[in-house]
């Protein structure tokens, strides 16, 4: 039998500070990608043009730390291995992971009835939450396959499923449209939580670690171009060899993921020798569900245009303001409040599951 761990009887380490410095260039990232202005959609002007890297990278980024944060919440932040384990850790987590994923929903739905124009993540990640719960402690040879088929087949897959749909005359119920949306699709969004789910049972806190989520990650994304470059021209040219940002092929996902090891190995190499300097980055990491939610605010209070005629200042202005905000709730304040909201919620839900059940056994 597994031994029984719980935060009552096991030291919980601190956090791990490359990953908020991973989170904070993801939330980020995503902002640009909403109001930036890369010369693209604003024709009159000249924009910067390095800011097309903000498109697709950030928010898978994004979805493969949530996993990362799973995985730390069954291990108690890497104190106990997930073959170790035990029956009540995780039950433990799987309540506070549903609860979360149930918050997550919620506030999804209710930003996307502020009509921006910003495709809302929030509601998709945390259905994938829901669907992801029985793989929390699945092993590693279980989990790579998973991977495998999803990065290859799942996108095409929600596609299919997306016209098959659109051809009928009813639509199932909104929730079910989450596996085949057109810019998060639950069959390709999984992928990206899976992945986290593997990265967070590695020791994080370890160099070693940081350099070799690094390389990993350079030479998938590098692969993944490769394949594209090489078979692009040939007879087996196809839109599903495109690396284009949400296309979901499997070059694309291939390389969002190989991209969001190697810019987590860097933070977690970086924020180990510069803490001080990327402490505004940690603070905003630290509290990267808030800030996405509130730049989503922002745009709703502005308007519109923010999105339709996007302008760089707008965006500096918006992230230097976010990054302050952070840095000042996170020092006098501490926890982020959607952030606390999750935490308190999520674990009085678990904690009175399991007291129900133990006075049960008795």
């Amino acid at each position: 039998m597994r031994a029984v761990t719980s935060p009552s009887t096991t030291r919980v380490r601190a956090r791990i500070d490359g990953l908020d410095v991973a989170r904070a260039i993801a939330v980020l990232g995503m902002i640009a990608a909403h109001i930036g202005d890369e010369g693209t959609r604003a024709p009159d002007t000249e924009g910067w043009g390095w800011l097309v890297i903000s498109h697709g990278f950030p928010s898978s980024l994004f979805a493969v730390l949530a996993g990362v944060s799973i995985t730390l919440m069954l291990t108690q932040r890497g104190v106990v291995p997930v073959a170790d384990v035990g029956s009540e850790q995780l039950t433990r987590t799987r309540i506070r992971v549903a609860v979360r994923g149930g918050l997550l929903i919620v506030m999804g739905v209710a930003l996307m009835l502020l009509d921006t124009f910003v495709a809302i993540v929030l509601t998709n990640l945390g259905i994938a939450f829901l669907v992801a719960l029985p793989a929390l402690a699945w092993r590693r040879r279980v989990l790579v396959p998973l991977i495998a088929v999803l990065v290859l087949a799942g996108g095409w897959v929600a596609r299919v499923l997306s016209d098959a749909v659109d051809a009928e005359p009813s639509r199932p119920l909104p929730v079910l449209d989450a596996l085949w949306s057109y810019r998060y699709p639950l069959l390709v969004w999984l992928a990206y939580l899976l992945v986290g789910l593997i990265v967070g049972r590695l020791a994080l806190r370890r160099d070693v670690t940081a350099l070799w989520l690094v390389a990993g990650g350079v030479a998938l994304a590098v692969g993944a171009r490769v394949v594209e470059a090489l078979l692009s021209d040939g007879p087996l040219e196809s839109p599903w060899l495109s690396s284009t940002s949400h296309s979901y092929t499997p070059v694309e996902m291939t390389q969002n993921i190989g991209v969001a090891l190697a810019v987590t190995g860097s933070c977690l190499w970086l924020a180990r020798r510069i803490p001080r300097l990327l402490w505004p980055l940690r603070a905003t990491g630290s509290m990267a569900l808030t800030v996405y939610v509130l730049q989503i605010l922002v745009i709703a209070l502005v308007g519109n245009e923010m999105i339709l005629e996007p302008s760089n200042v707008s965006l500096v202005v918006t992230c230097a303001g976010l990054v302050a905000f952070a840095c000042a709730w996170r020092a006098w304040l501490g926890q982020g409040p959607l952030e606390r909201l999750m935490t308190v919620t999520s674990n009085a839900a678990a904690e009175a599951y399991l007291t129900r059940d133990r006075t049960a056994l008795t």
